[in-house]
C-alpha cells in the first residue's frame, strides 16, 4: 500500500465501493454516509467518536460517489477521502477523531434585490439563479461549517445569497440603466469572476450565475420590453443557425456513407480492386469519424 494512501496513519484506502462484501475488507462492520434528497437535509453526514459509540466497534467507512469525507483528528484534518472502501485503523478510534462525509450535488441558488443603484443613480431591481456545488471538502468544513452537526442546503443557500447579491450590486453600479439592458451577458461574467475567489474560499465552485431579469421605472419599460424582444430574436436567430449547420453536418454524414456502400457494391460486383477497395474505404471512413467528432 503506498504511503500517500496511508492518511496520517488513521485510515488507508483499499479498494473501490463496488469491492464491499469482497476479502478485500476484512471488518465486520462499516460507517456510510446518511443523506436526504431533499435541499432541506443536511449537506454534511458527521460522526465523532466520543458521540457515536459504535464508532469504535466498526472496521471501516465507505465514500460514496457524489461525496468526498474527510476525516479529522482533536479538529485537525488527517486527509480527503474520494468515493472507495476504507480500512480504519486502531489510532483513528480514540477520541477526539470524527469522519465528515460532504455531499457534492449541485444546488441551485435563487436571488433578488428591489433597490440596486446604477451609475447614472436609478434604483433598479434585479434577479436570478446561480448552481453551485461543493468542490474542496476542507475548506467548506473549516471556513462554512465549522463544529455544526447539520448544515442543510437551504442553509447554505441563505448564507451565499447575500454574498451573491452584494456582487451583483456592485458590479451593476458602474453601468447606466441602458448599459444594463444592453450588456446582461457581461454583467453575468464580471459577477461570476468577482465571486470567483470568494466561492473557492469556502470551497464552493460557482457552477454558473444567470441573471433572469430587471425591474426598472416606467420611463424604461419600452427600452426594457425593447432589449427582450431583441433577446429573444437573437436566440432565435442563433437555434436556427444551430440548426443550418446540423442540417449540412448531416447531409455530409449521409453523403459519406453512401460512398462507402458505392465502394462495397462494386468491389462485391469485381468493379475495383480489393487494393482500391481498402483506399476508398479508408479515407471515407476518416472523413466520417473526422464529421461525427465535429457534432460533439
Amino acid at each position: 500500500m503506498a504511503e500517500v494512501e496511508k492518511y496520517g496513519g488513521l485510515f488507508r484506502r483499499i479498494g473501490d465501493a463496488v469491492h464491499i462484501g469482497t476479502k478485500k475488507f476484512k471488518g465486520k462492520a462499516i460507517l456510510s454516509s446518511d443523506f436526504g434528497s431533499e435541499i432541506e437535509s443536511s449537506l454534511i453526514s458527521r460522526i465523532k467518536s466520543e458521540d457515536y459509540d459504535s464508532f469504535r466497534k466498526h472496521d471501516g467507512f465507505i465514500v460514496k460517489d457524489p461525496e468526498n469525507a474527510i476525516l479529522l483528528q482533536s479538529g485537525s484534518l488527517v486527509g480527503v477521502a474520494g468515493s472507495g472502501i476504507y480500512q480504519l485503523e486502531k489510532s483513528a478510534k480514540r477520541p477526539g477523531s470524527e469522519i465528515i462525509w460532504v455531499t457534492k450535488r449541485e444546488f441551485i441558488v435563487k436571488w433578488g434585490s428591489p433597490g440596486v443603484y446604477t451609475s447614472d443613480n436609478i434604483i433598479i431591481g434585479c434577479y436570478g439563479i446561480s448552481r453551485m456545488r461543493v468542490v474542496n471538502p476542507r475548506n467548506f468544513i473549516m471556513n462554512v461549517v465549522s463544529h455544526k452537526q447539520y448544515y442543510s442546503g437551504n442553509e447554505l443557500k441563505n448564507w451565499v445569497k447575500q454574498t451573491i447579491i452584494a456582487a451583483v450590486k456592485h458590479v451593476m453600479s458602474r453601468y447606466t440603466v441602458p448599459e444594463l439592458l444592453k450588456e446582461r451577458r457581461s454583467l453575468e461574467i464580471q459577477t461570476r469572476s468577482e465571486l470567483g475567489p470568494e466561492t473557492s474560499r469556502w470551497g464552493l465552485e460557482l457552477v454558473g450565475l444567470d441573471i433572469g431579469g430587471f425591474k426598472v421605472p416606467d420611463e424604461y419599460q419600452a427600452l426594457l420590453s425593447y432589449e427582450i424582444e431583441k433577446q429573444v430574436l437573437e436566440q432565435q436567430q442563433e437555434l436556427a443557425e444551430q440548426r443550418k449547420e446540423l442540417d449540412v453536418v448531416a447531409e455530409k454524414v449521409k453523403k459519406y456513407e453512401q460512398m462507402l456502400e458505392q465502394a462495397d457494391e462494386m468491389f462485391l460486383n469485381g468493379k475495383i480492386s480489393e487494393e482500391k477497395y481498402k483506399e476508398l474505404t479508408d479515407k471515407y471512413s476518416k472523413k466520417l469519424a473526422q464529421i461525427k467528432a465535429q457534432m460533439q
